[in-house]
């Protein structure tokens, strides 16, 4: 999906922070999620810092799209869970953690705004929605390969999508309720408000897609990376053919204001 550059709506994508060995902080962005937007969305990305929570109003206002992508850092347990130990061997952002609340709370108050979130993104949604996480059992298949593969981003387990719900209905989609989907994550969501509904379930129960607000929002999370391997994922092209759409209806009707 190529939309022309002049017409092409813009989509913010929030960062990680990192600090260099000379203390030096730097946002980054996997570019792999910025390039399959571009090209199965149709959206142009720009990055937003985790580095000015209360900018992040102001920050949506002139965006179509905003996208909580995955990364290398776990959320902090203070955020959902004051009980939850602090894990010495994980790293965390709270940098992120903090913007992506403010994001969050802020795309309320655009009900046209969609948000996409995979991954660490969907946990963030959720917390921010008052779930909370816990940790995957290491036994089970949310960070294991794919039997006899060495690609880590190749499909690791089936999901469930639920009945009537925004993936089963996803235009395009293939027909059946059920597809692959990579996995690389330890901890899964839990306790979720009313307000969030289950969208897909791994085989052992794990959460693995989740909607806010539906159906006045689009607020989606998937716990798996939509950007890796997208064209051979049916399901990954329907979900951002989707977002792409979205987006397109609130870069339109930005521009009639």
């Amino acid at each position: 999906m190529r939309t022309p550059a002049r017409t092409r709506p813009v989509v913010g994508v929030l960062a990680c922070s990192n600090q260099s060995a000379t203390g030096t902080t730097y946002s980054q962005v996997n570019r792999t999620v910025v390039s399959q937007l571009a090209r199965h969305a149709g959206v142009a990305a720009v990055l937003i810092p985790a580095t000015e929570p209360d900018t992040a109003g102001a920050v949506l206002s002139v965006l179509d799209g905003l996208v909580l992508p995955g990364g290398p850092t776990f959320l902090h347990p203070a955020g959902f869970d004051a009980a939850a130990p602090i894990q010495p061997s994980r790293e965390y952002d709270r940098a992120r953690d903090a913007v992506a609340s403010a994001l969050l709370a802020a795309a309320v108050h655009l009900p046209d705004l969609p948000v996409l979130g995979s991954c660490r993104g969907m946990q963030e949604i959720a917390v921010h929605s008052g779930g909370q996480l816990r940790d995957t059992d290491p036994s089970d298949s949310h960070r294991r390969l794919a039997d006899g593969s060495d690609d880590r981003w190749g499909p690791a387990h089936s999901i469930t999508l639920t009945p009537g719900g925004l993936l089963a209905d996803l235009p395009g989609l293939p027909p059946g309720d059920q597809f692959l989907v990579n996995s690389q994550h330890s901890q899964v969501v839990t306790r979720l408000p009313d307000t969030v509904d289950i969208e897909a379930v791994a085989p052992d129960g794990a959460v693995e897609a989740i909607t806010v607000d539906r159906p006045h929002r689009f607020v989606l999370g998937v716990q798996w990376h939509f950007e890796q391997h997208t064209a051979r994922s049916p399901l990954d092209l329907a979900v951002l053919a989707e977002f792409g759409r979205r987006c397109r209806s609130r870069h339109t009707g930005r521009l009639a204001r």
